[in-house]
């Protein structure tokens, strides 16, 4: 920029009158058309073999600098993810539970309920063990938005409602299943899933989506924050 304002100065010393706004608007129009173009993007392995999502004005072009394809660019992302390189497992390397996944989109799906323990034993049902390793944890709606592995998260309401429009595609029996806890209380574990959305709609509440295995029907409530409610957590593969 000091360098165009210093050409412009000189323009206008040398012709002995004001540049008119439109030839100063022309001037700069070229200046910038002749530079780099802002805010394009190219993902670069440098000879270092490190991968950089940077804009292309900020990018030194070397002799060895080669351009990752899509199915590279790919191959990262998932294990940046912590997936298999098959796409259909995730690993949390908190804890070391596997869980298998579906892409859907640009979206990595987990196809069971996390099962990370971030606070104490009544997070399973019937505050059994045996069944946090069947229908995975009960979550508070803090806890649940804390509770996804890193570049993983609680999906939001959004996320809920493209999963479920495509109904033949939902595994009613394995969603509608594990119930959930609430004031002392279960509830139906054996045809209903309850799971918590990253919304808050009303003070107090968060977002749930409810799946009825039997009925094969889904209801969308909001539900008070301390309930307990099992978590789907989900990554952008974009």
């Amino acid at each position: 920029m000091a360098v165009m304002h210093g050409l412009i100065t000189t323009l206008v010393k040398c012709s002995g009158r004001v540049l008119s706004v439109l030839a100063v608007s022309a001037l700069c129009t070229t200046a910038f058309a002749a530079g780099p173009k802002m805010g394009a993007h190219r993902m670069v392995k440098t000879n270092k073999q490190k991968t950089h999502m940077v804009k292309t004005h900020e990018v030194k072009m070397t002799a060895d600098s080669e351009v990752l394809s899509e199915e590279e660019i790919f191959n990262r992302i998932l294990q940046q993810k912590n997936i298999s390189a098959d796409g259909k497992v995730l690993t949390d390397s908190r804890d070391g539970k596997k869980y298998g996944i579906e892409i859907r989109g640009d979206k990595a799906w987990m196809k069971k309920n996390l099962a990370f323990s971030i606070s104490n034993p009544n997070q399973c049902l019937m505050e059994s063990e045996e069944y946090c390793q069947k229908y995975g944890r009960f979550y508070s709606h803090n806890e649940a938005k804390q509770a996804c592995p890193a570049g993983w998260h609680l999906p939001d309401d959004g996320e809920w409602r493209d999963f479920q429009k495509d109904q033949s595609k939902v595994d009613w029996k394995n969603l509608g299943q594990g119930g959930c806890k609430e004031w002392g209380g279960y509830c139906e574990s054996n045809t209903s899933g309850h799971y918590w959305s990253a919304t808050s709609v009303e003070k107090g509440t968060g977002r749930s989506w409810e799946f009825r295995s039997v009925a094969k029907n889904i209801n969308r409530t909001d539900e008070t924050r301390t309930k307990g409610l099992y978590v789907r957590c989900v990554a952008d593969l974009r």
